[in-house]
Formats: structure tokens, sequence, C-alpha cells
């Protein structure tokens, strides 16, 4: 579908001819054109047929810690978001939360206060994906293998 903009005239005329609670613009401009009465209905789609995509569970430091992928005490570092591995912001895995100068936070909550230190200012930071091992690989990648794995073994 096309959009286009239209003066507060031009909608007020489209108002005035409208069927109230009926007629949507598109189908009061088809009428005034005397275009085909019935327009082309979208693809309704059964619900059974509609692919729902599942959310899943939140990156779990204790489940990655207890399942051996990560270790408690265990140093990362931030990824800023061209994979970069900015290795002067270094935090300690305590638990389910991060330690970085003495103070605990979630991943998300670090990652962001540390990117808006590089520069970056972005409202909604996804900790996983800005947190990776020694050796580059991300929380949110150990977390991806670790679903894979419990899901197999529930399967």
């Amino acid at each position: 579908m096309r959009q286009i903009e239209i003066d507060d005239e031009v909608f007020g005329y489209l108002q005035s001819q409208a069927r109230a609670f009926v007629d949507t613009p598109n189908l009061t401009l088809r009428r005034l054109f005397q275009l085909e009465k019935n327009p082309p209905k979208p693809a309704v789609v059964a619900p059974s047929q509609q692919k729902t995509r599942k959310k899943l569970p939140k990156a779990n430091l204790l489940a990655l810690i207890s399942s051996g992928l990560l270790q408690d005490g265990q140093s990362v570092f931030l990824v800023d978001y061209q994979d970069n591995k900015l290795t002067q912001y270094r935090a300690v895995i305590a638990g389910s939360s991060l330690k970085w100068h003495g103070q605990t936070y979630s991943m998300s909550d670090l990652a962001q206060e540390l990117l808006k230190k590089e520069g970056y200012s972005s409202t909604s930071v996804r900790g996983p994906t800005h947190w990776c091992t020694d050796d580059g690989i991300t929380i949110k990648t150990l977390w991806q293998q670790y679903l894979s794995k419990t899901t197999l073994a529930n399967s």
C-alpha cells in the first residue's frame, strides 16, 4: 500500500463523503472515483496457520555458570556496535550480575552506561550481545548454545 499526504480541506471533504462506521478513506475514494465495487481484500490467515514466534528466555548467567559455559569470577569485556572488543571495559561475573569498579550491574545496564561513554546513545541495550569472554564469544552466543543443548536434552 502507498501512503499519501492530503491537506485538511481535502480530508474534511473525504470525511463528509464517508459513510460513518463503514468507510475507510480508501473505500470513500474508491466510491468517489467509481472504481470496482469490491476492492481486493487482504488475505486472511487462519489462526492455526499463523506462525507464532516464541520469545526466547532471557540470558541467565547463573544457568551458564551451572552448565560450565561460564565461571563465577570470570572476566568479560564490552563489545561495541561494530563488534569490537573494548578491553578497557572489563567486568567480572558475580552470580547473576556483573561487577565493575566495585558496583553490581545487570549486563544491559552496565553495557548501556559504558557504551554511552564511548559515544553511543541507545535507550535499549541488549546486554548479552555486548559482553564477551576472553576469546571473543558473546554471552548471547553462549546462551544460544545453552538453549540448544537443553532443548535437545528435553526432546
